[in-house]
């Protein structure tokens, strides 16, 4: 079908010749309300709280998010989780009372008893009716004064407030007859429920990797993780390779046996597009002086966020710019030792480091060392990938001229982009011994070598895009040479 196909491939040995989309996160969990069929961008942990409710102490979602801004983040999407009996709290007004004919149905937007703290009242004066919902008895919405059915309907689907609670349907022509404040789920109105403990009942937590498929292509790049289970850590990683972007894996809390579980994630098809963070950290609670723990997963989010938006996605998020403005401690002391150990098994470690904790590893999963040893190669091959494709699109349907014309434009825009990557420092330029420029750090070929005739009569235009990503430090090693008294100093 018609679109745009870019693959990648890895090259070895040399070659001839301010909010960034690819910061964002994307996040599978348990919440307190909100929808359970969609992805929802937020923007902030209030506007997570106006869609998903607050802090509850099933789930890891709500701190997860929470660390995630409060660590730099800017944006990132919620895929929330339920049962698969999940029910949404549903209240019929009525015409002339309870016993008239049903005129309109409000349904809770997300299953869950959440809707018990929802009191629908309906105000009457004279011909009209105004529809009042109060969440937790205190007042969020009313349509105002309204004569028709059609009119409080659409008032209350229309608007940004009350679409976060509920959805407006239109039974009858009828108006609702006027009645006090009843609460959802009260009564002869259809309960609601979350159905959540079915998820721990399944060992594999398949609801959970279903819900990964809500984070659709068309959301760009960025970092995947759930943070409620580690159970589907491979899950993270067949989804990130699929889509271009990174999974943040954690282990279980206090976990044993790290080793095995490094090795195994590591075995997986596209481990390169995914990164292991251990232990788990503390984050504040808003009782002064009570911390609590969690998976490390937000934390990298928001240091990945940070990076990505102060350079780009070759920075790593380690080191002095992951220092934690949150984060409080470590389950576990990593020392030196330790570390290194980690290190050798493909583990981010995050270690306390000057009294203050930092993600102190950028190790891919993968075991192609040469080509993936981190993290942030993955990440800017991503980037690419992600521009390329939104570049080309606006050339779908080009006419193939035979001067050339369309060749230069593709060219043209995947020459630019090499360019931007470049003067950023997340292309590595080659040099010879003179200090002649041999190549950008990429090359760029759309012609007809590569598109021949027969090809372009079936619709298909070839380009193809070299790379080299620019390595990172991780290692430092300096020797230090002690001169005595008489000799010169020198090294």
């Amino acid at each position: 079908m018609p679109g745009v196909s870019i693959t990648t491939a890895v090259r070895t040995g040399p070659t001839s010749t301010t909010v960034r989309a690819s910061s964002q996160a994307f996040f599978v969990g348990l919440a307190e309300r909100g929808p359970a069929d969609e992805a929802v961008l937020v923007t902030s942990l209030a506007e997570f709280e106006e869609t998903f409710g607050g802090y509850v102490t099933y789930a890891y979602l709500h701190p997860t998010v929470q660390t995630f801004f409060e660590e730099g983040g800017t944006q990132c999407y919620i895929a929330r989780v339920v049962g698969p009996a999940a029910t949404s709290a549903q209240v019929l007004l009525n015409v002339g009372g309870v016993g008239g004919a049903n005129c309109i149905r409000l349904t809770a937007n997300g299953p869950g008893d959440w809707a018990h703290d929802m009191d629908i009242e309906v105000v009457a004066s004279s011909s009209s009716k105004n529809i009042k919902l109060y969440y937790n008895d205190e007042l969020v919405y009313a349509t105002g004064l309204k004569t028709t059915t059609a009119a409080l309907v659409n008032a209350i689907n229309s608007s940004p407030i009350a679409s976060k609670y509920m959805a407006a349907v239109k039974l009858t022509d009828g108006m609702p007859e006027a009645s006090a404040a009843t609460a959802f789920g009260a009564g002869t109105f259809t309960d609601g429920a979350d159905d959540r403990t079915d998820n721990t009942v399944d060992t594999s937590f398949t609801a959970f990797a279903d819900a990964l498929e809500l984070f659709n292509d068309s959301f760009g790049p960025g970092a995947v993780s759930c943070p409620e289970t580690h159970a589907i850590n491979a899950d993270l990683i067949t989804h990130a390779n699929t889509y271009n972007r990174i999974a943040l894996c954690h282990l279980a809390e206090a976990a044993t046996g790290i080793t095995a579980a490094a090795a195994s994630l590591s075995a997986e098809t596209g481990s390169e597009h995914a990164a292991l963070y251990y232990p788990w950290v503390y984050v504040p609670t808003d009782v002064a002086g009570v911390s609590r723990l969690i998976p490390p997963d937000g934390y990298a989010a928001g240091k990945r966020a940070l990076a990505h938006n102060q350079t780009g996605p070759h920075q790593p998020y380690a080191g002095l710019i992951s220092a934690a403005r949150f984060v409080t401690g470590v389950e576990v002391d990593v020392n030196k030792t330790l570390g290194d150990s980690l290190d050798a098994d493909y583990v981010n470690a995050i270690r306390i480091i000057a009294n203050t904790v930092r993600i102190y590893g950028a190790r891919s999963l993968s075991l192609d060392t040469e080509n993936f040893r981190f993290i942030t190669t993955q990440d800017t091959v991503n980037s690419v990938v992600s521009e390329a494709n939104a570049s080309m699109e606006d050339l779908i349907f080009a006419v193939v001229d035979g001067r050339g014309g369309l060749f230069s434009s593709i060219e043209g825009r995947l020459t630019g982009i090499c360019e931007r990557m470049k003067a950023v420092g997340a292309l590595y330029e080659a040099y010879d011994a003179n200090g002649k420029l041999i190549d950008p750090g990429y090359s760029v070929k759309c012609d007809t070598s590569i598109n021949t005739t027969a090809q372009l009569a079936g619709g298909t235009v070839k380009a193809q895009l070299g790379i080299r990503v620019s390595p990172i430090g991780d290692k430092i090693e300096v020797t230090i040479v002690k001169s005595n008294l008489t000799s010169t100093v020198t090294v």
